[in-house]
């Protein structure tokens, strides 16, 4: 039972791991302030564009975040409220399957969507107030960025040799 209850507890931070950022210090999801992931349309690639805008394309991004606030605090109230739902069907009594918990779990991957179809719409809503060359110049900013971080990985990374240890790695 142990063992069940563990899985379950597991699956549920897994579940919930794509969007635990939204609940921390700031809230408000992920492409409301910049928290998206690294590629995504609140990540970095949205900030380069913004530090290209001028001070009125920045009051104008503002101003389309605000509007937009309220949607998004709705849909990631209904994203706490779905997964405060599969920690309370995890941890109840009884038997428990993944039949039981897939209503649930779709709800999750709807809502999901729902919050990843209007993070785009508001990306896109912002990314037309940018003119040709501020997108260039982006682009040209996260290229090498990527290149920097390619190389970090490279440096690094632990060798592929054979006398290469485990040892090496920090406890």
């Amino acid at each position: 039972m142990r063992t069940v209850l563990a899985m379950l507890f597991g699956t549920a931070l897994v579940a919930a791991a794509p969007c635990a950022h939204a609940f921390g210090p700031g809230g408000g999801g992920p492409f409301m302030r910049g928290h998206g992931g690294p590629d995504g349309p609140g990540g970095p690639p949205f900030r380069l564009l913004v530090a290209q805008m001028s001070p009125d394309q920045r009051v104008q991004v503002r101003q389309i975040l605000r509007d937009e606030r309220v949607q998004m605090r709705q849909i990631m109230k209904a994203l706490h409220d779905a997964h405060e739902e599969l920690a309370t069907k995890s941890l109840a009594p009884g038997a428990l399957t993944a039949a039981d918990l897939a209503p649930t779990t779709q709800k999750i991957a709807a809502i999901h969507q729902q919050l990843l179809d209007h993070g785009v719409q508001v990306m896109l809503k912002i990314r037309a107030l940018a003119s040709p060359d501020q997108l260039a110049k982006a682009q040209a900013t996260k290229q090498k960025l990527d290149a920097l971080r390619a190389e970090m990985r490279t440096l690094l990374e632990p060798s592929d040799t054979p006398d290469s240890t485990d040892s090496e790695l920090p406890e």
